[in-house]
């Protein structure tokens, strides 16, 4: 074979048949070829990066962030390397490498989405490094929101404002691990303030049609005076139907979101919130990933990137009392 189409395949170039690949994998096994570490010089190198974004049928799970100020901020993070930023969905039977035409893979980064194994799998055999973002695992290198750091920005600001708080978690089973780690956090903050709130009080939804006028109700007559949300799509949603209730926030029942997402701007009164470090995730991201293909540090990443109290209007000294709540017509159900 060409010296050219051995190059190819030893640099993980996808611009060669399977077959011909295995060949000169075998082969190069069998010697016991080690690729040399050569640095690349940063004005001339181009990286390939393969950017997995979520996959859903419900469109409002792309309200949680502003995916354009990630990959701008996932870029910078390469700095004066020049990255190629190649974008896929993370979805049923996704390809990555099946397609000539993509040339060459250097990294790959799940964002805000989870990898399936056998892909990993797959992506592990190339040798490629791979980068999460906002999900953790042990054996990977991630670079994550800080939740349960959010969620006490979350409860002193409630406890400032009402020191007898009664809080209730709404949370969002369909992405388990961030709802788990944010409801976590809260129980944590809780027992190290004294805050009556326990596991009892997760409320789970699987949709934002779950957030009904009854749920509501029901809440608060169960004794909540704030209701502290998964994210800033349920917060919002809340809010709005709470309006339609009749009821006021804060003054019925203080309220809270997370992540700042571009959603909160769809109500007039802005939703109290964390910043969920859009930002900062991808800039450490590609400034990991720049290091260790150029580089070769050698390192891992595995970063909690702290958040930021956003200030609102809908946290407050609630007059609720675990009664119906006031100025609620009390009509019930799910109108």
């Amino acid at each position: 074979m060409s010296a050219s189409t051995v190059s190819r395949v030893l640099n993980n170039s996808n611009l060669v048949g399977s077959d011909t690949r295995a060949r000169i994998i075998k082969a190069a096994d069998e010697m016991g070829y080690h690729k040399r570490r050569i640095r690349r010089h940063h004005r001339r190198a181009i990286l390939n990066v393969a950017l997995f974004l979520p996959f859903g049928n419900n469109n409002y799970l792309h309200l949680f962030y502003d995916t354009a100020e990630f990959i701008h901020s996932l870029n910078s993070g390469f700095g004066d390397v020049r990255a190629n930023i190649i974008a896929v969905v993370n979805g049923p039977n996704v390809q990555l490498f099946d397609h000539k035409k993509m040339g060459d893979i250097d990294a790959c980064v799940f964002g805000f989405t989870t990898p399936d194994p056998q892909l990993l799998e797959i992506i592990d055999s190339r040798h490629i490094p791979v980068v999460l973002i906002n999900r953790i695992s042990t054996r990977r290198n991630f670079v994550v929101s800080d939740h349960a750091a959010g969620m006490r920005l979350l409860l002193d600001e409630l406890l400032a404002a009402n020191p007898g708080v009664r809080p209730c978690y709404l949370g969002f089973p369909l992405i388990a691990q961030v709802s788990e780690l944010r409801r976590n956090g809260l129980v944590q903050a809780a027992q190290a303030r004294g805050v009556n709130f326990t596991l009892d009080d997760v409320y789970n939804v699987d949709s934002i049609a779950a957030i009904t006028p009854r749920l509501i109700e029901d809440l608060l007559q169960r004794g909540y005076d704030a209701l502290v949300c998964f994210n800033d799509v349920l917060a919002v949603y809340t809010y709005q139907c709470a309006l339609r209730m009749g009821l006021r926030i804060p003054q019925d029942f203080s309220l809270t979101g997370f992540d700042n997402s571009p959603v909160r701007s769809l109500v007039t009164d802005p939703v109290v919130s964390v910043d969920l470090g859009v930002a900062d995730m991808g800039f450490h991201a590609g400034r990991w990933l720049r290091d260790t293909i150029i580089n070769k540090t050698g390192t891992s990443l595995q970063l909690h990137v702290p958040g930021r109290l956003i200030p609102g209007v809908t946290v407050g000294a609630s007059r609720h009392n675990g009664q119906r709540a006031s100025g609620y017509p009390g009509k019930g159900g799910d109108q």
